[in-house]
């Protein structure tokens, strides 16, 4: 039994030239002898036009070999005396009919018995029952799910019918047109291969697989209309053409590879957010490491000017050096120019997509707990860096009572003071002030943050910021969140994998890895929709938490950016 395999040519190219059928080429499982008389008829019955058509098809390609569809076409009806088989056998071309084998489709069409069965057992209940109740309401429960049951059913028969006349059939055709090709010794081949049009997405999708070169033509249909008198007999119009059938063309869209630039001030490239674009859809991701301000506006122009304007372009600015990384985005955009603009995703040591999910999901554990985080309730961070700062600003904006604590003991509270008003400047809100302090000690930590519903450890990893002792001594409900995956992690009770777990007393944790689910699937759609933007757009942390909130909550909370 012949066994459907596919696979690529190897030290052979070959050109598929795919050319409309005149007429329509039925295919079914099971077709009444009057239906596959009429098939056969009617794909014997070829026109000159069309024969014509063909015949500078085989002058211009000069194919191999040609092909056509079978269809429902039975082997002891098709006549050798077919008008194609004959033009094809006069200009030296050898031709054959390809389909799915008898075998695979029989096996195909017993798979099928059992449900073409039951739909024949319900139709025949349903015409029982009409015929000894005609008066039936079609209101009648009983009646009415056999109704349904068997329309259920007999889609359901259709959907996979479908998926064989198509998908299946088409994947054999194309087996049998390799095995062909395969028979040739050149290295270089043609064919022609004349099928329904209805097939040819089918056909791309298997050639673009397989690494096949395709052309397609579709066939318009033009009657002509002539000036004859009414006397004219109907005997003299039979010798006149008064059919016009011309080959069109089917054009490739023209697509260009979606190229990613991806900016990383550090001294190699982070492999994290390479494979990340790749894997969401970028055909190119060009990497350059050790990212300067300085080097930016020649790098956006050398790879802006080279393509044409709305090419898919996009600049991904990472890399560990999160106030370098900012400048240099900025960089970016001021480079370029009307009407070469691209998509820029700014995601420096994934702090955006990072703060975006924490605050995401913070909103999904606290709603689970009754607190509504949005309606002034009070957000400590502890931890100043970059995921820290983008988080007070989202925290800010979603009407939080925020402040952002320093647990560095290199640093001091002046530092803290002034990043705070300037937290509180981007965040543009007026009536939520962000509050910057100093704390080291766990006495300090513990008074500010023992009133707090919301607590974010965001500090350095392998440091732990929130000892037992702290822990144990706070009280009420609390939604702690903590990013550091190093032991000793940041809170104490706090594991990683921990997701919305109780770790004291009315406290519910939330840990590393439950965040880092989201803020990859965030980072994944935002490069997704990067790689299919034409123009400028900016993906930062507004629209990062605009996707991770909509991922965990499923709608969008309204905030101005």
């Amino acid at each position: 039994m012949e066994v459907l395999e596919l696979e690529p040519l190897k030290e052979k190219k070959l050109k598929i030239i795919a050319i409309e059928s005149e007429f329509p080429i039925e295919w079914w499982f099971e077709g009444t002898p009057k239906e596959k008389h009429d098939l056969v008829w009617n794909l014997n019955l070829i026109s000159r036009e069309y024969l014509h058509v063909i015949e500078g098809f085989i002058k211009k390609y000069k194919p191999d070999f040609a092909i056509e569809e079978k269809g429902s076409r039975w082997e002891d009806t098709i006549s050798h005396d077919d008008p194609l088989e004959v033009l094809f056998k006069n200009n030296g071309i050898n031709y054959q009919m390809v389909d799915i084998s008898e075998n695979a489709e029989a096996y195909l069409s017993s798979s099928l018995d059992e449900t073409k069965s039951l739909i024949t057992k319900l139709s025949n209940k349903i015409k029982d029952v009409l015929e000894r109740n005609p008066d039936l309401s079609k209101k009648d429960y009983g009646f009415e799910r056999l109704v349904l049951w068997k329309e259920y059913l007999q889609a359901e028969y259709e959907e996979q019918e479908n998926e064989i006349r198509f998908k299946i059939r088409e994947a054999w055709m194309m087996m049998k047109i390799l095995k062909i090709t395969q028979t040739f010794s050149e290295k270089k081949i043609t064919a022609l291969f004349i099928l329904d049009s209805r097939h040819f997405n089918g056909i791309t999708l298997l050639a673009e697989e397989l690494g096949l070169e395709l052309e397609k033509h579709k066939i318009k249909r033009t009657i002509k209309m002539t000036n004859n008198s009414d006397s004219e007999q109907l005997d003299n119009l039979i010798g006149k053409s008064i059919l016009d059938l011309t080959p069109i063309k089917i054009k490739k869209k023209e697509t260009s590879d979606k190229i990613c630039y991806f900016f990383d001030t550090d001294d190699n490239a982070s492999p994290f957010d390479i494979n990340m674009a790749y894997d969401a859809g970028y055909d190119v991701v060009i990497p350059i490491s050790k990212a300067t301000v300085e080097k930016i506006p020649k790098l956006v122009q050398d790879a802006i000017f080279s393509r044409k304007p709305n090419s898919p372009t996009s600049f991904f600015i990472g890399g560990s050096n999160v106030e370098e990384g900012n400048k240099i985005a900025e960089k970016v955009i001021e480079s370029l120019v009307p009407p070469f603009e691209c998509p820029v995703i700014i995601d420096p040591r994934g702090s955006h997509t990072t703060a975006s999910s924490i605050v995401a999901k913070t909103i999904e554990i606290a709603s689970k707990h009754g607190i509504n985080i949005s309606s002034g309730e009070k957000v400590v961070i502890l931890g100043a860096g970059p995921v820290g700062q983008i988080a007070s600003i989202l925290a800010a904006k979603i009407g939080c009572e925020v402040s952002i604590i320093e647990t560095w003991d290199k640093s001091n509270e002046n530092f803290i003071e002034k990043l705070a008003k300037e937290l509180t400047l981007k965040a543009g809100t007026r009536d939520s002030k962000i509050k910057g302090k100093f704390a080291i000690t766990d006495e300090e930590k513990y008074d500010i943050i023992k009133d707090a519903t919301i607590i974010w450890v965001l500090a350095a990893a392998g440091v732990e910021i929130l000892s037992s002792n702290i822990m144990s001594k706070l009280n009420g409900k609390k939604i702690i969140v903590d990013i550091n995956l190093v032991p000793p992690y940041g809170v104490s009770g706090l594991k990683p994998k921990d997701n919305d777990i109780k770790i004291f007393p009315g406290i519910f944790g939330i840990g590393a890895l439950a965040l880092g689910r989201l803020k990859s699937r965030t980072e994944a759609l935002i490069l997704n929709e990067a790689s299919k933007t034409k123009g400028l757009r900016i993906f930062d942390y507004a629209y990062a938490f605009k996707v991770a909130n909509k991922l965990v909550n499923g709608s969008n909370i309204e905030v101005s950016f």
